[in-house]
């Protein structure tokens, strides 16, 4: 009861804290950055304090609509024709997606299995562990540490091509051995087909046969805007099981993250050392190779059955972790790199 009077009171304060941020912006990117973490957690606050709205949201609209809206549109954006095959290309991109999609997941379960908690708490750690590079922020987030964008741009979309093969195998062993969520392997690729894959490929095309040229960046607003309702969603539908868990056991989670995240960072990092990439590929395997797509991860929950777990708790609490503190790191490298008139990159 005090958390949910906690909680009304912070929300009843939410709109005038977005409107004096909005209004003291320096740019309008700024405000698209911070469009899905204040909304995520809106969301979240709205929904612990009163399903009602989420549950509405899931009858009426469905979250396999919301999946298709965001790939489709999504699909809009993906720039294939801005993909630089290089040394790092073909060196860096297949060495870094192995430990990305596959061995991070596997290490995170390998380090997790044993504890004693809630298997869905685990079971959405190892979804985001899995999941592929978000589409936009991992991206923002190489450009303002000055890193290369076209090896940025090449992660993400390779990354996330090959994450319609690597999620179903994956997740499919790693859920089955934790005993939660649906383990249909098969089930899970076609899933994946029918409300990622086809809709990402017919944005593809739609913008590149019929609207060319023309892209509103309105329309930028609108996968970002359903991913803030799934969370809406899933936090209403997982509310009882989300009050079960402790303050001690979200700070548990927290510092795992942590760890896990910084891993995921340092690896590719090492992998561009050990390959002599330069300093700006270096940054984009760092900033972009190792960020988590909460879309591609809350798709693959309500795939796998897992909306109505604490498996969305695990999962966006990884994500908020990861997006301040890849925020953080990539506003520093940016500086230091500013002052570095040697560097070869910017």
């Amino acid at each position: 009861m005090i958390f949910l009077t906690s909680a009304g009171c912070i929300f009843c304060f939410i709109p005038y804290i977005i409107r004096g941020t909005v209004t003291n912006l320096r740019s309008f990117s700024m405000f698209k950055k911070l469009f899905l973490p204040v909304g995520i957690l809106i969301a979240v606050l709205w929904a612990l304090y009163s399903p009602a709205g989420g549950l509405f949201c899931k009858k009426y609209i469905t979250t396999h609509a919301m999946i298709v809206v965001i790939f489709l549109i999504s699909g809009m954006q993906i720039k294939l024709d801005e993909l630089k095959f290089d040394r790092s290309f073909l060196l860096g991109l297949p060495v870094g997606a192995v430990f990305t999609l596959i061995l991070l997941p596997f290490a995170g379960w390998a380090a997790l299995r044993m504890m004693p908690w809630d298997p869905t708490l685990l079971a959405g750690l190892l979804v985001i562990l899995a999941a592929p590079p978000t589409l936009s922020s991992g991206i923002v987030m190489t450009q303002q540490a000055q890193g290369n964008m076209m090896l940025a741009i090449a992660i993400t979309v390779l990354f996330n091509l090959a994450a319609i093969i690597t999620l179903p195998l994956v997740l499919g062993f790693l859920l089955g051995q934790t005993e939660s969520g649906n383990v249909d392997t098969i089930k899970m690729f076609k899933q994946l087909i029918l409300t990622v894959m086809l809709p990402l490929s017919a944005g593809y095309i739609i913008k590149k046969s019929i609207l060319r040229s023309w892209y509103n960046k309105l329309l930028d607003y609108i996968p970002l805007t359903a991913t803030i309702m799934l969370s809406l969603v899933f936090f209403a539908d997982a509310r009882d099981h989300i009050f079960q868990i402790s303050v001690p056991t979200v700070i548990l989670i927290l510092g795992i993250s942590l760890v896990l995240h910084l891993l995921s960072m340092a690896v590719p990092y090492w992998i561009g050392q050990a390959l002599k990439m330069s300093i700006g590929d270096c940054k984009a395997m760092i900033f972009c190779g190792a960020s988590k797509s909460a879309t591609m991860a809350l798709a693959m929950i309500a795939i796998a059955e897992l909306q109505q777990s604490a498996a969305v708790v695990s999962c966006l609490l990884f994500y908020a972790l990861q997006l301040f503190l890849d925020s953080a790191l990539a506003s520093h490298a940016g500086k230091y790199a500013g002052k570095a008139l040697a560097d070869p990159v910017i």
